[in-house]
């Protein structure tokens, strides 16, 4: 025989429906609202779904659902991020023009104010006759360069009137520097590049010239074509031997004949 007792009535269950002995509560928040609210509150995507999969009801009736979706969104942000990247590299790039642009005005302000003009004009002059600029440490030399070497075969005196022509080059003359940064002409001024020792130089290879009748003359950088026809005069001297200002006499069997045209042109 079952003694137990019979367990209460859940009074609950009569407020919710509204009654209590026979009275409305009209504090009581009725069923149907109640189970609304419960269903509207906050609840995840992935929580939801895992509730309803276990629930034990074959039908499940929704009344209303609010979602706020992070698709949209996140794909409005990589769409965001593409249009930003494209736009950085488009100002990147006109900004680089830009810079560009400026740089070379200011290379050719640079060449106008620091260069100058005047340099431009000498260095086109005395291109035409085989000339050219080539700054160094502590020069600025005007060069004249041989291909091959210039066979030195011919020697030269004013003083004694005559000209020897060698069996044999006495040297070979691979180039000539002028350093325009000497107002005159003077000692360093003219150096030689050569192939055994031309005997107007100090020594081999590469040597200070002897300026003979050159000596503390002008370099006129304010006349390109003066500078220029000075040049042609230096290149025409080395090109021989001024036997006249010579540190060596050269022993190479040579035939000697009067001469008295060739002359270096003074100032």
């Amino acid at each position: 025989m079952n003694d137990s007792k019979p367990k209460p009535l859940n009074q609950d269950f009569f407020r919710r429906i509204g009654q209590n002995e026979g009275e409305t509560n009209l504090d009581l928040v009725p069923a149907a609202d109640y189970m609304k609210n419960y269903l509207t509150k906050e609840i995840k995507f992935k929580d939801l779904n895992e509730k309803l999969m276990k629930s034990r009801q074959e039908k499940v009736v929704i009344k209303e659902i609010l979602l706020e979706s992070e698709v949209e969104l996140i794909s409005s942000l990589k769409q965001l991020k593409t249009v930003f990247k494209d736009e950085l590299k488009q100002a990147i790039d006109k900004l680089n023009d830009m810079y560009t642009n400026e740089l070379m005005k200011l290379q050719q302000l640079y060449r106008s104010e620091v260069i100058g003009d005047k340099l431009l004009e000498i260095v086109k002059t005395v291109a035409s006759s085989g000339w050219y600029l080539l700054m160094k440490d502590s020069s600025v030399n005007l060069c004249k360069f041989y291909d091959p070497p210039f066979e030195v075969q011919t020697g030269i005196s004013s003083d004694k009137g005559h000209i020897k022509e060698y069996v044999s080059p006495v040297c070979y003359l691979k180039a000539i520097f002028v350093n325009i940064l000497h107002t005159k002409i003077t000692t360093g001024t003219i150096r030689l590049s050569t192939e055994n020792q031309h005997p107007n130089a100090d020594k081999n290879n590469f040597g200070t010239a002897c300026n003979g009748t050159f000596e503390d003359k002008e370099i006129p950088l304010d006349d390109p074509e003066q500078l220029r026809v000075l040049l042609d005069e230096i290149s025409s001297t080395y090109e021989r031997i001024h036997l006249d200002s010579c540190y060596y006499t050269p022993l190479e069997q040579s035939k000697t004949r009067k001469d008295n045209t060739w002359k270096v042109k003074t100032a």
